[in-house]
């Protein structure tokens, strides 16, 4: 078994089928697909012993989230290589074989993962420096706006960089991740304590401190839709403040447990500072629907510091 591919599917049964499918025709080493579903409530379960009989089912009565849903798939998973997938992906031109092929001409390289783009082809920037408090700074402070190209102030998904050769990164998006399985089991898998965002932040952080070198690969490419599971229960399609509040959960978490109690309290007094100034400065804004979004994320930036 070359990869087993581990889908977490929230209410995203279309686009899980869909996934399933190009995984299918685009695929030829020898793999396994293991769908951990968190108590969908769409059929996605149902859809797959339908059409897709030979993936492996894990059905779960409660949502259990991102991580704990990846970690109780690789646990049954045979492949030499772990595939961490979104369900709102499609695999183009054989990328998964090319991620496998590279990982196999670079014994040294633990992680890699491919050019993400949307559906209109538009590349997406999944690779980025771990969480500091300097790079949320210059985020905040607008300064990685001022200076596009710059390798100091616009660290945030390396958008200084034209994404068009492979390199070594510090981390890459979880949406579709490769990884050795002597290295995930090495870790212990995802840290369950994460229940969204962030994991596999955590992951490659600690994959670095064990020599373990992340690539990003262009020439393998996929589609994310994006945010497809944290849209399911909303009816007007957008982020939930439920899902924010795992966001600056699991981002507090991850600077306590990586940076220490310092840097934790650091980067809560960062975002109230930020969440201050976005309801200062959007009070008087014309712009009813662009003054009420801001002022929302103002005011969750103040609740979620300061809980």
């Amino acid at each position: 078994m070359d990869v087993s591919i581990v889908i977490v599917s929230f209410n995203t049964r279309g686009l899980l089928d869909d996934c399933i499918q190009s995984i299918k025709q685009e695929t030829w080493c020898c793999y396994e697909i293991i769908v951990v579903d968190n108590a969908s409530a769409d059929g996605s379960c149902a859809m797959l012993r339908e059409r897709h009989k030979d993936v492996t089912i894990v059905e779960n009565d409660l949502n259990v989230g991102f991580a704990k849903a990846n970690n109780q798939g690789f646990a049954i998973a045979r492949g030499k290589y772990f595939l961490m997938l979104n369900p709102d992906t499609v695999v183009l031109n054989g990328a998964i074989d090319k991620l496998v092929d590279f990982m196999e001409q670079h014994q040294d390289v633990g992680i890699c993962g491919p050019r993400n783009i949307n559906a209109d082809g538009i590349l997406q920037y999944n690779c980025d420096h771990f969480p500091s408090i300097w790079n949320t700074f210059c985020y905040y402070s607008g300064l990685s706006h001022i200076f596009p190209k710059s390798i100091l102030f616009n660290r945030c998904w390396m958008r200084y960089w034209d994404y068009a050769s492979v390199k070594d990164v510090e981390r890459m998006s979880g949406c579709s991740l490769l990884i050795r399985s002597t290295l995930y089991r090495q870790l212990g898998g995802l840290d369950e304590n994460f229940f969204m965002y962030f994991e596999e932040t955590d992951f490659c952080y600690r994959a670095h401190k064990e020599g373990a070198r992340t690539n990003y690969i262009p020439y393998a490419s996929i589609i994310h839709y994006g945010g497809e599971s944290s849209k399911a229960n909303d009816k007007n399609a957008v982020i939930s403040k439920t899902v924010w509040l795992y966001f600056y959960k699991s981002q507090y978490y991850y600077f306590k447990k990586n940076y220490g109690l310092f840097q934790m309290l650091a980067i809560r007094l960062l975002d109230f500072l930020y969440g201050a100034l976005l309801l200062l400065r959007n009070s008087v804004r014309f712009d009813s629907v662009k003054r009420g979004q801001a002022m929302a994320l103002g005011r969750l930036l103040l609740k979620h510091a300061i809980d």
